[in-house]
């Protein structure tokens, strides 16, 4: 059992919980705080983003704080307002003393809503974005493999595991579809894949915030959601920077590569159809399905309450490109 905080839109009410499981959340949240469960949503507290997929939750650590809202009520979280008080006190006072003193103030308080809004004043006022190395920033490294001595080079390495998962997932997909028909074009086509990969050091730069191309981050490392596959934007705004802190980089795990154009329900299918039809005179295309797989050509970025699991309909792969002239 996972111990919890819920509390009311209000804040006058506001209890420890556990529970193993969203829907037991919900079930003890709403009789403690008295909410019609048919009428309730849940959202973090700290930034409003609305909690209502399991998988999501289960990455949640301890103690994290939900707000239990009925369907007219919402919850917007402090983040914008921390944001514009942090920028402003870095301007008038030394960071580390502004920390110190808030939390000297927040010792002789009770618990409330100025106890938990400077609370997240000072995670912010005490995160380490501008540390690189291990000795900068030993917090952020703690459960880090000892072999990644700076923090760029182990998100480097994250990047490019998201990647290998999608060339092993190809190679498991035709091997289990593959004929014999197909056998030897399929090998051909993984090792195409595997050298161009290669070539782009299997595009670990879209984590590395001082790459000059192919990062999806800003200076600082920021990185903006770009919303579900179907929108341009994200209309929630979420933010992250696995730059600052330990929770921040575990956080960033649960965000996802998407592709726009399904992986598995479209282009692994459509390889195949086009790998057993290769016309005389031409030759497959496989840069096309390469950009597909492993490119931000179709991969966005998205935070985990934006990731739809549903099917992509109206996105498919362009049949005229599925080929080349030899």
């Amino acid at each position: 059992m996972t111990a919890f905080k819920i509390q009311n839109v209000t804040r006058s009410k506001r209890v420890g919980i556990v529970a193993n499981s969203l829907a037991e959340l919900r079930k003890k949240g709403c009789n403690k705080l008295k909410i019609a469960e048919k009428s309730c949503h849940i959202c973090l507290e700290s930034d409003g983003t609305e909690v209502d997929d399991e998988d999501y939750f289960e990455t949640l650590p301890a103690n994290t704080v939900f707000v239990f809202l009925n369907r007219s009520e919402s919850w917007n979280g402090y983040s914008s307002l921390l944001q514009d008080v942090f920028d402003k006190v870095l301007l008038l006072a030394d960071r580390n003393e502004v920390a110190s003193q808030i939390r000297d103030f927040i010792s002789e308080v009770d618990s409330g809503e100025k106890y938990h809004l400077m609370s997240e004043f000072v995670g912010k006022l005490e995160s380490n974005i501008e540390a690189e190395t291990r000795e900068e920033d030993p917090a952020w490294f703690e459960d880090v493999d000892n072999r990644f001595k700076n923090k760029e080079q182990y998100l480097k390495y994250s990047a490019q595991g998201r990647v290998r998962k999608y060339l092993a997932g190809a190679k498991e997909y035709f091997e289990k579809e593959g004929s014999n028909k197909t056998k030897g074009k399929l090998i051909k086509l993984q090792r195409a894949f595997q050298e161009e990969l290669k070539a782009n050091d299997f595009h670990g730069n879209y984590f590395v915030r001082s790459a000059e191309d192919e990062c999806l981050c800003d200076d600082d490392g920021w990185f903006t959601c770009q919303g579900s596959y179907d929108v341009e934007d994200c209309s929630s705004a979420h933010t992250i920077n696995p730059y600052s802190t330990k929770e921040a980089r575990i956080l960033f795990s649960t965000w996802n590569l998407d592709h726009v154009i399904e992986k598995s329900r479209e282009v692994f299918p459509s390889i195949m159809i086009a790998v057993e039809n290769i016309p005389k005179g031409k030759d497959l295309n496989w840069l096309y399905f390469y950009q597909l797989l492993f490119t931000t050509k179709n991969l966005k970025l998205v935070h985990i309450a934006c990731h739809k699991k549903e099917t992509h309909s109206g996105y498919q792969c362009d049949t005229n490109r599925f080929y080349k002239k030899v």
